[in-house]
């Protein structure tokens, strides 16, 4: 308490001051209508400032949480829809399994799962190009997963830490996927040329094989895609080293410049394929 007194009277010449200042203050703003009119508006602007700070922040706040609930509910869809695509498969293979699949399709899981995950960094510098996702080894990601996005193909998991993990997009050098021609039979490979981050090619296809422009390419005969998951779409046709196969550019469907989240696909069967297949190397 003695030096609160001390700080009062040291400093008595200040605080009688302020003390002063306000109400002078007061006088002029409550004594004068111009000036009270030129406070109330000053404070309105200050007030609307401050509101309009506090709104953009809560704003920024439910942005994250909104587009993590969205990112959920597409791994939820992505899910069903690719039990659906089974289902029509079954039914047009074998009418009798697919009622036995209808019977007890409550005890069955699906063979892909999806894992949602928020994309925390690109680099999109070079051909050595990459995008890191803040879901890992925790989460259940692994090393080979399948990545796709709301529009279409991503890329594939090439390592993963605790929490979070580097993906190799479609526009990387490195990476290869069989894909096909919708509505055609004959798979071809995808690659990127390193030129345009929009645009990536599929090659490999019969001469014979018939095309228009704006035709989707979709995945085709894979270990971590399941069949039918859009990549691109057809603008033209691409040079060709070999006279006997087609080479077309198409335009990706992921926007990687605008990419936010992701879908991490999980193939519960995917271990069992590796396994058979390399037991026989």
């Amino acid at each position: 308490m003695r030096n609160l007194f001390q700080f009062l009277i040291r400093n008595s010449s200040w605080l009688m001051a302020i003390v002063l200042i306000a109400f002078s203050l007061y006088l002029v703003f409550t004594h004068n209508s111009y000036q009270r009119s030129l406070f109330l508006s000053s404070a309105n602007i200050v007030t609307g400032w401050v509101f309009d700070a506090s709104s953009e922040v809560t704003s920024f706040m439910h942005f994250k949480k909104n587009n993590r609930l969205l990112l959920e509910n597409n791994a939820r869809l992505e899910e069903e829809l690719n039990n659906l695509k089974t289902y029509l498969g079954d039914l047009s293979l074998d009418t009798l399994s697919t009622k036995s699949f209808l019977n007890d399709s409550t005890h069955n899981s699906s063979q892909f799962t999806f894992i949602p995950a928020e994309v925390t960094n690109v680099s999109f510098s070079g051909n050595n190009n990459y995008i890191t996702v803040n879901r890992g080894s925790t989460h259940g990601v692994k090393p080979d997963m399948g990545v796709v996005s709301h529009d279409g193909v991503v890329g594939v998991v090439l390592t993963t830490s605790k929490n979070y993990s580097v993906i190799i997009p479609v526009i990387n050098p490195k990476f290869r996927l069989s894909a096909k021609l919708k509505n055609s039979e004959n798979s071809g490979s995808v690659s990127w040329d390193g030129i345009n981050l929009s645009v990536a090619q599929i090659g490999e296809l019969p001469k014979h094989e018939v095309f228009n422009t704006g035709d989707t390419v979709i995945t085709s005969f894979s270990r971590i895609f399941p069949k039918d998951i859009v990549i691109g779409y057809i603008t033209d046709q691409a040079k060709s080293k070999d006279d006997n196969f087609n080479n077309f550019n198409m335009k990706l469907a992921t926007d990687f410049h605008s990419l936010m989240g992701v879908l991490i696909i999980e193939d519960k069967d995917l271990e069992e394929k590796k396994e058979l297949e390399n037991s026989i190397r």
